[in-house]
């Protein structure tokens, strides 16, 4: 299984947001401190990566899990989310709070089915996702709306329409911000003032900000610095064949496409198809970038790690709105978008 929620995943994540705190319950842990206690059936040893779409823990860590159980805590000074990524890639979001005592609950087998409990977002959470568990695409989506519509000031409504509006292969920036505007109406003007009340204004402002960028259109300008702080702008991949790749360390798709165009830029018969590559990394910290360029023989390719994630200004620049995430560009105009690894490298 490759995916617990939609591809539009990952991890991640927000166009321009990279804080997104919730609102959660506390419960009985001491201090700044949350704890998650977890138990897996099915799964004996295993490594799992955790990392946080709006900075609330700092990096990225790795959980061990021994006999199908791990104990995870860290002090953090706010509400947040963080987000759990299995050794099979696939996700899962668990919303924290300082003082919060969270159980998991799993069957490797059937991760669907893991019951999230110590907050109410986390339990909210986890009966919408058991409840959607057998929905097309097209139907999650409208099931999310439904749980939005009907919960405008919930913190997991927030993470619903970043996850099936805004960070998804066709997102829908339109009706996101309907709903983020429902969401601050619905709010008193000291509700407004919550972790969950400046966020839902924080994206509402990000989102409509979002420019499109589609196929036809001209590469927009941007400027960046690559991880060696060389200067980056738009001006060399207007001409000839170029691919602008998007991806993160914990997304594996990304990682295979990255892993491909660097092959390809090895060998004079094949690199002819495509003269330059860009690639963008989402990861917080420039050493885990450094870290997977290296294991995917790919510490040629020029990249871009600022560190700032969905917010970085070359991301909003270039409206990405999902990982793995590709432009295809012939001449300084687009000619493909998010391109499967294959045709992308075709002549």
């Amino acid at each position: 299984m490759r995916r617990i929620i939609d591809r539009g995943t990952v991890m991640a994540i927000s166009v321009a947001m990279t804080v997104f705190a919730f609102v959660l319950s506390a419960c009985s842990t001491d201090g700044g401190k949350f704890k998650i206690d977890a138990r897996f059936l099915n799964m004996n040893q295993a490594n799992f990566y955790v990392y946080s779409p709006d900075g609330v823990l700092a990096g990225i860590d790795t959980i061990k899990v021994y006999g199908g159980r791990f104990t995870y805590e860290k002090d953090i000074t706010q509400a947040g989310t963080i987000v759990l990524v299995f050794p099979n890639y696939a996700v899962m979001p668990v919303f924290v709070e300082p003082g919060a005592d969270i159980s998991i609950d799993a069957n490797a087998a059937h991760l669907k089915s893991m019951e999230i409990t110590g907050t109410d977002d986390n339990e909210q959470y986890t009966e919408w996702r058991q409840n959607s568990d057998k929905l097309s695409p097209a139907e999650m989506q409208k099931h999310a709306e439904m749980f939005i519509n009907d919960n405008p000031k919930s913190a997991v409504s927030l993470w619903l329409i970043r996850q099936y509006f805004v960070l998804c292969p066709k997102p829908d920036m339109k009706k996101a911000q309907a709903m983020l505007r429902k969401m601050k109406e619905s709010m008193t003007a000291e509700e407004r003032t919550t972790p969950t009340g400046l966020m839902a204004s924080r994206l509402y402002t990000d989102v409509s900000r979002v420019k499109a960028v589609g196929v036809g259109d001209l590469l927009p300008r941007f400027t960046a610095k690559d991880i060696d702080g060389n200067a980056i702008t738009n001006g060399v991949m207007l001409k000839g064949n170029t691919v602008l790749c998007v991806w993160a360390s914990w997304n594996y798709e990304s990682c295979n496409m990255l892993r491909q165009l660097a092959s390809n830029q090895q060998y004079a018969a094949d690199s002819a198809k495509i003269d330059h590559v860009l690639t963008v990394c989402l990861d917080p910290d420039v050493n885990s970038c450094r870290r997977t360029l290296k294991t995917n023989n790919a510490e040629k390719l020029t990249t871009v790690c600022d560190g700032d994630m969905w917010d970085s200004k070359i991301i909003k620049d270039l409206g990405v709105t999902t990982v793995p995430y590709n432009l295809k560009i012939r001449n300084g105009k687009i000619i493909g978008r998010c391109v499967p690894i294959m045709d992308l490298m075709k002549k």
